[in-house]
C-alpha cells in the first residue's frame, strides 16, 4: 500500500519545484525527502522523477499519481477532521468561522438560538474571511463557516465542501451627503466615472468586485483609498473624499451611518452561504448549527456541492 506521507512529499514537490524547498518547507533534510521519494518509486514500480545535476522533474507517471494523491489526501484529511468533530461533539463543542459583518448581524443571533436549544453545547467562533475560513474548514480546524461570493467572480474550488445559500446581501452605492445622486435617490454607476473610490485592499474580494462592477459599465474605477476597515471607509465617504460600493450587511455594522443608495441598473447582490464538509453532514452538531444559521437568516434555499 502506498504511504500517504510519501504521497504528500510528491504533491509538495509538484507545488514547490525542488527537493530543497520541500525539505525547507516541511522541516526535513533534503536527503530524507530524496530517500522517501525513492522508496515511493519502488512502491509504485515506476520512475517518478527525472533527476538532473541541480534539479528534478516529474515524469508523466508522477503527474498522474499527483492528481490521484491530491484527492486521496483530501479525503484522508476530511476523515481525520470528522473524527475530531465527533470527538468535539462528545465533549459538547462546535466551532464556527464567519466574516465580521456576518458575525454582527447573523451569527450572534444563530448562536443564541443554538444556545437556547442546546444549553450544554460549548460554542466557539472565529473571525475569518472566506479565503481563510474555507482552508480551516477543510483542515478540520472549524466545523462550519459562513462565507460569501461577490458577483462577477467565480467561486474558488472547494472539493468536498457543501455550501448552502443563506441570503442575498444587496449591493449599494455609498456617496457623500452632498452628492448629486442623493436628490435622485439612486446612483447610475456610469455617473461615478472619474470620482475617487474607496475599496478593500488590492487583491481583496471587495477590491476586485468594485473593478469588475465598474468595468461592466464601461470604466475603470479610480481607487484612491484601499482599506478593509468599515469605519475608515465610512469616514472617507462621509468626509466627501470618496464613493464606494458596499454590501448592505456590512453597512448595517458600521458605527456611523452614511448615505447608501440603490444603483440603476441594480448590481447583483453578494451571496452568503453556510459551508461545511460534505463528510460531516451526518454530525448532529453541524446539522444543528447549520439549521440555526438558516433560521436566523430566514433562508430556505437549497445547497450546492463545490466540485
Amino acid at each position: 500500500m502506498l504511504s500517504p506521507h510519501r504521497l504528500r512529499l510528491l504533491v509538495e514537490l509538484s507545488r514547490r519545484g525542488t527537493i530543497a524547498s520541500v525539505a525547507d518547507g516541511l522541516g526535513y533534510t533534503a536527503s530524507t525527502v530524496s530517500e522517501q521519494l525513492q522508496r515511493l518509486e519502488r512502491e509504485v514500480g515506476a520512475t517518478l522523477l527525472e533527476r538532473g545535476p541541480r534539479s528534478v522533474r516529474l515524469t508523466p507517471a508522477a503527474d498522474a499519481l499527483v492528481r490521484d494523491a491530491e484527492t486521496i489526501l483530501a479525503r484522508l484529511g476530511a476523515a481525520e477532521a470528522d473524527a475530531r468533530a465527533v470527538a468535539g461533539l462528545e465533549r459538547g463543542a462546535v466551532t464556527l468561522a464567519a466574516f465580521p459583518s456576518a458575525g454582527t448581524m447573523l451569527v450572534a443571533a444563530a448562536l443564541a438560538r443554538l444556545r437556547a436549544a442546546r444549553p450544554g453545547l460549548a460554542l466557539r467562533a472565529i473571525d475569518a474571511e472566506p479565503a481563510e475560513s474555507l482552508p480551516m474548514l477543510r483542515a478540520g480546524q472549524v466545523d462550519v463557516a459562513v462565507v460569501y461570493h461577490y458577483a462577477y467572480a467565480e467561486p474558488s474550488p472547494a472539493e468536498g465542501i457543501v455550501q448552502r445559500h443563506l441570503l442575498d446581501d444587496p449591493m449599494l452605492a455609498c456617496v457623500p451627503s452632498s452628492h448629486r445622486a442623493v436628490r435622485k435617490g439612486r446612483v447610475v454607476l456610469e455617473d461615478l466615472r472619474g470620482e475617487p473610490f474607496v475599496a478593500g485592499r488590492a487583491g481583496s474580494a471587495c477590491f476586485d468586485f468594485a473593478r469588475a462592477a465598474c468595468a461592466r459599465h464601461g470604466f475603470e474605477p479610480e481607487v484612491a483609498f484601499e482599506t478593509d476597515d468599515i469605519g475608515f471607509t465610512c469616514a472617507l465617504v462621509g468626509a466627501g473624499l470618496a464613493v464606494a460600493l458596499m454590501p448592505d450587511l456590512l453597512l448595517r455594522s458600521a458605527a456611523a451611518p452614511i448615505r447608501a443608495l440603490p444603483t440603476r441598473p441594480p448590481i447583483p447582490p453578494r451571496r452568503i452561504y453556510v459551508a461545511y464538509r460534505e463528510s460531516a453532514e451526518r454530525l448532529t452538531s453541524v446539522r444543528e448549527l447549520v439549521a440555526a444559521l438558516g433560521a436566523a437568516s430566514g433562508a430556505g434555499a437549497g445547497s450546492s456541492k463545490a466540485a
